[in-house]
């Protein structure tokens, strides 16, 4: 596929308002099928899709797919679509930090004086943001109380509880100017999604707490978890956590696979 192409769909992606990163890596999955394929036929497109689903997860395949279907649609080729594959969606939640692990590991931080981490950790598990949410938080975000963060043609509004801002809080982040980014790395840049996951597989392994549940996505489930062993609007949460569907919430209110083998023990215990 010629460049010149390529910018033209980059600019239909811009004019449906699609996220900086989802565009990228439209343009990424749709140029490596030009890097195999020279043209576009059904033969080479259920090809392709099969040799991805040989190397990645379902999951990822369909990522590939969506990308490669909004390339056909702007090319007017709709009718060589390919069906995603199906996922087996997740009954429960695993792999999440504990209340007792997450306070460890505040703990931790603050006794090793790595402040910068640990506000990285409370404002993760504080407002069940994303890690690619967080890295957009801003100090005037925090003066207003709540981020406004752009996704999927919408506006998510992300809310900082009193907690969150405090005087400590503010007095840490007195240096930086409204408009700066809250969590910057050496460099004065806004911090990566990436340093992130790396720097908290590296403090699993220095405080001695599970790698599993020593990853960005598990204080999002953390805050939610939480949240709803203090208030049961279920409602609520789901507008707290940014779902489109309630549905999707719902899987907080289901027992983990150690809660369901432990309540099935007390009950078979005769």
């Amino acid at each position: 596929m010629g460049m010149t192409k390529l910018r033209v769909f980059e600019n239909y992606l811009w004019e449906r308002e699609l996220s900086q990163n989802t565009i990228k890596s439209y343009i990424d999955h749709v140029s490596k099928y030009f890097n195999t394929y020279e043209e576009i036929t059904k033969n080479n497109l259920i090809e392709w899709k099969r040799k991805l689903l040989e190397k990645m997860k379902p999951k990822s395949v369909n990522h590939y797919i969506t990308a490669m279907s909004e390339y056909l649609k702007f090319i007017g080729r709709s009718e060589l679509v390919l069906k995603k594959v199906k996922v087996q969606m997740r009954n429960t939640v695993e792999n999440v930090i504990s209340r007792e692990e997450f306070d460890k590991l505040l703990r931790s931080l603050k006794d090793d004086e790595k402040i910068k981490m640990y506000y990285i950790c409370l404002f993760l598990g504080k407002t069940g943001a994303r890690v690619s949410e967080l890295r957009k938080f801003k100090k005037s975000d925090l003066l207003r109380g709540y981020a406004e963060i752009p996704t999927k043609g919408k506006i998510r509004r992300v809310y900082f509880c009193d907690s969150l801002r405090s005087e400590e809080v503010f007095l840490f982040f007195s240096a930086l100017k409204d408009e700066d980014y809250l969590f910057q790395n050496r460099f004065g840049e806004q911090i990566t999604a990436r340093g992130i996951a790396q720097q908290l597989t590296n403090y699993a392994h220095k405080y001695g707490i599970n790698e599993r549940v020593m990853h960005p996505h598990s204080f999002r489930h953390f805050f939610a978890i939480e949240f709803l062993k203090r208030d049961k609007d279920i409602s609520l949460l789901a507008d707290l956590m940014g779902h489109s569907s309630i549905n999707t919430t719902s899987i907080y209110l289901r027992l983990n696979q150690s809660q369901q083998m432990e309540r099935l023990n007390n009950a078979m215990n005769f």
